[in-house]
C-alpha cells in the first residue's frame, strides 16, 4: 500500500529552488502553485495495511459505525515535521499545519484494492462557526458613538483566546495573567506584594470567586497542580495564590531548574491556562458593560422598526383556572424585531409569552400554547401540557 501525507504552509511561502527529498524510507517534496510552496508531500510505499483506517460498528446507538485510524507512521511524520519547524522558527515565522495533516491511502495492487475501505483522511481540529446575534453587533455600534472600546482589555484576553485554541497553553496563561496583572496589581512585582494585591481588591476576589462557581472543566487527562487544586474546591485566596506561584513560574524560567517547564510540554499547563482566562474573559466583560445601556434596547427596536424589520409573534393559548369546569382562550402578540424566524428569536416570543402568562393567571394550569406568524401564519412553536387529566382539546 502506498501512503501520501498532505501537509500545508498556514501562510505563503517562497522556495526559489526544490527537489525530492529522502524522509523515513519514503520522499518528501515541495508542492509549489502559482510561484508559491503551498504544501509538503510525503510519498511512502510499501506500507502494511493494516496502517489503512477501517470503519466498524459502534457501541454508540446515535453513530452507528465509527471510523478507526490504525496508521502508526503518521505520529512519526508528525514529530519530524515539528523538531524541524522548531529549527526553522529560530530564524523565520513560519507555521505548518501539523495538526491538520491529509492522509491518502493507495493501493498497489489488485488484491490490495478490495481491502482498503477508507482512501482519504483528514487529521484536524473542528472550529465551530461562531454565534453572534445581531443584537450584540447593534449594541456595539451604539456603544461605539459615545465611549472608546476596551482596546486594552480586549487585545489582551483574544491573544490569550487565540493561544488557547492552538492548544499554546502557557502562552494563553501568560497573556491573561498579564491583563490581571495589569489591572490589579497595583503596580507589585514581589510575589508576596502581588499576592496580597490581588487579594486585597474586592472586586478582583469577586471575579475568581465567580469563576469557581462556574466550574472550570479540562478535557486533557494531564496530572497538574492546578487540575489538583480545582478539584479541592479551594477557596478564592488560595486560587490568587496559586496563580502568582505559577506567574513566577512561566514567566521568570531558569532551564538550569529540575522542574522547569518546557516550551514543547504545553499539557502540563492546560488547566491553569483554563482557569485565568476564565477570569481575564470576566474581566473583559465587565470592561465592555457599555454595551449593556438601556437605552440600547430601544434604539434597537426602534431602528428595527424604522425599516420594517418587525415580525408580529400571535401565541393563542388555552388555560385553566383553578375550581372552573372551562377552558379559557386568550391571545397574545408580540412584536419583535426581525426578518425571519430564527430559533433563538422563537424560544425568545417562547420565554416571554411564559413570563406573560404567569403574570396573568398566576394560579392557573396552561393547557396549550400556540405560535404562529401574524400575516403569514408560519408556525413557530407548539406547547401542550397534560395535567392528568383528559385533554380538552
Amino acid at each position: 500500500m502506498r501512503i501520501r501525507y498532505t501537509v500545508r504552509f498556514k501562510r505563503k511561502i517562497i522556495i526559489p529552488d526544490h527537489w525530492v527529498i529522502p524522509f523515513q524510507g519514503g520522499t518528501l517534496r515541495v508542492v509549489e502553485r502559482d510561484g508559491y510552496a503551498e504544501e509538503l508531500e510525503l510519498d511512502f510505499t510499501g506500507q502494511p495495511l493494516m496502517y489503512a483506517p477501517q470503519m466498524s460498528e459502534s457501541p454508540n446507538e446515535v453513530v452507528k459505525m465509527e471510523i478507526r485510524d490504525r496508521d502508526r507512521r503518521l505520529i512519526f511524520v508528525k514529530r519530524q515535521l515539528d523538531e524541524a519547524v522548531a529549527f526553522l522558527e529560530c530564524f523565520h515565522d513560519i507555521d505548518l499545519e501539523t495538526d491538520e495533516i491529509e492522509a491518502r491511502y493507495e493501493s498497489e495492487s489488485p488484491e490490495e484494492e478490495a481491502k482498503i475501505a477508507i482512501e482519504s483522511l483528514t487529521m484536524g481540529r473542528h472550529r465551530p462557526a461562531l454565534p453572534l446575534s445581531f443584537d450584540m453587533l447593534t449594541r456595539a455600534i451604539m456603544a461605539a458613538e459615545k465611549v472608546a472600546g476596551p482596546r486594552f482589555e480586549s487585545t489582551l484576553v483574544t491573544t490569550a483566546r487565540q493561544a488557547l485554541r492552538k492548544q499554546e497553553f502557557i502562552n494563553s496563561f501568560r497573556y491573561a495573567f498579564l491583563l490581571i496583572e495589569a489591572l490589579y496589581g497595583e503596580g507589585q512585582f514581589k510575589k508576596a506584594g502581588l499576592q496580597a494585591a490581588l487579594k486585597g481588591n474586592p472586586d478582583f476576589v469577586a471575579l475568581v470567586e465567580a469563576v469557581l462557581s462556574d466550574g472550570i472543566q479540562s478535557r486533557s487527562k494531564h496530572l497538574s497542580d492546578t487540575a489538583d487544586l480545582l478539584r479541592s474546591k479551594p477557596m478564592a485566596a488560595v486560587v490568587i495564590d496559586h496563580l502568582v506561584e505559577k506567574r513566577g513560574f512561566y514567566f521568570h524560567g531558569n532551564v538550569k531548574r529540575k522542574d522547569a517547564w518546557r516550551p514543547d510540554e504545553q499539557q502540563a499547563a492546560q488547566s491553569l491556562a483554563l482557569l485565568t482566562i476564565a477570569v481575564a474573559q470576566r474581566i473583559a466583560m465587565a470592561a465592555a458593560n457599555a454595551l449593556f445601556t438601556p437605552e440600547f434596547a430601544e434604539r434597537h427596536f426602534q431602528d428595527a422598526m424604522k425599516v420594517g424589520a418587525q415580525i408580529v409573534y400571535q401565541i393563542d393559548f388555552k388555560f385553566t383556572e383553578p375550581e372552573e369546569g372551562f377552558q379559557r382562550r386568550h391571545q397574545l402578540n408580540l412584536k419583535m424585531p426581525g426578518t425571519k424566524v430564527a430559533p433563538k428569536a422563537a424560544f425568545a416570543a417562547a420565554q416571554e409569552f411564559m413570563v406573560h402568562f404567569e403574570d396573568m393567571a398566576p394560579a392557573a394550569g396552561l393547557d396549550e400554547a400556540i405560535c404562529t406568524v401574524q400575516g403569514t401564519g408560519e408556525q413557530v412553536f407548539e406547547m401542550y401540557f397534560h395535567t392528568g387529566e383528559k385533554s380538552k382539546r
